[in-house]
């Protein structure tokens, strides 16, 4: 048998980009794997203890190597050229094409499959240890620095590989999804506050009931996904609204509708993201498509915002103006 060639392959991409899926043909290969979440230590310097347990492995035998990380900038893939140069190894590299917004999706995915829910602010402080417990800052940091690899770095090879997001065959349902102010409610008054605070302040528009029963009569699951930053503001400012009120308002709403709506709510701030929660962010599309086993292709989001158009673009929702489908 002959002996295997020798390569070191690095994996570029965002954090959440998918790369384990990429890297197991290689593993099954018999190629060792060099995780800077699994082995330790930094990336950026030819010392670290990631580079010392791979001159570790080379010494006992083995000559085909993966480093699973991002190598986001040319001076953090420096060291593996390095060390490729040292053992007399060429350096190829496995370039995900995962776009900003499918990153968005695998890790909010990954963290409702670890974690058993979409993780909020202030939770990320329980999973410091686990480097796939991220917010989004992680990523749009990553997009700033990115450097695009090249040849003249030193490579042998760099194969761009284009990612597809795939759901699995258990994933057949369809369902129409919400948005609620200014899609199904009234927005009470955009000048004082423009979401319902009390369940008096909430007022169904025209058409969407009926359209609504129809849809559930067909076979349509029913289901929701609005920001509702009023809860993040303070007891004493006007726009306030405790989150007892807004899952009251929530459940006036499917009352007035006529349809059971199970309608998931982010009480994020506007600005920078603080996690996938909030809008545009995918986050409660992943958490409904993970619960439902949804069919993303086959489901529709209403919305009434440009927020809104995104977010389904990025989970793969067909999307519609509440104006267009309900009037």
């Amino acid at each position: 048998m002959s002996s295997p060639t020798p390569e070191i392959v690095i994996t570029v991409g965002y954090p959440g980009s998918g790369k384990g899926t990429y890297v197991k043909p290689l593993l099954a290969a018999g190629y060792q794997c060099f995780n800077r979440d699994t082995v330790g230590g930094s990336t950026s310097k030819t010392d670290s203890l990631i580079y010392r347990a791979a001159r570790a492995a080379h010494a006992a035998g083995c000559r085909q190597f993966v480093f699973d990380n991002t190598y986001g900038t040319i001076a953090s893939r420096e060291p593996v050229i390095a060390l490729g140069k040292e053992l007399g190894i060429p350096v190829s590299v496995l370039w995900l094409q995962t776009t900003l917004e499918q990153a968005q999706v695998f890790a909010s995915r990954r963290q409702v499959q670890q974690t058993g829910g979409l993780l909020r602010k202030a939770e990320y402080k329980a999973h410091r240890g686990n480097p796939n417990m991220f917010p989004p800052g992680a990523q749009y940091a990553y997009r700033k620095r990115f450097e695009q690899p090249t040849l003249a770095e030193g490579f042998a090879v760099i194969t761009a590989v284009e990612i597809e997001t795939v759901w699995g065959p258990e994933y057949t349902n369809r369902a129409v999804i919400l948005d609620l102010d200014g899609t199904v409610r009234v927005v009470p008054d955009e000048k004082v506050c423009p979401w319902p605070r009390t369940t008096a302040e909430v007022t169904i528009l025209d058409g969407c009931g009926a359209l609504l029963q129809r849809k559930q009569r067909e076979g349509f699951l029913i289901l929701g996904a609005t920001n509702q930053s009023g809860a993040s503001r303070k007891p004493d400012d006007e726009k306030y609204v405790s989150e007892a009120n807004i899952e009251a308002c929530i459940q006036a709403t499917s009352d007035g509708l006529g349809v059971d709506i199970d309608c998931l709510y982010s009480t994020d701030r506007g600005g920078p993201p603080s996690s996938f929660w909030r809008k545009p962010c995918p986050g409660m599309g992943v958490v409904l498509i993970e619960k439902y086993k949804l069919d993303p292709s086959k489901c529709i989001y209403v919305g009434d915002m440009t927020s809104d158009k995104t977010f389904a673009e990025r989970c793969g929702f067909q999307f519609a103006w509440a104006a267009d489908y309900f009037r």
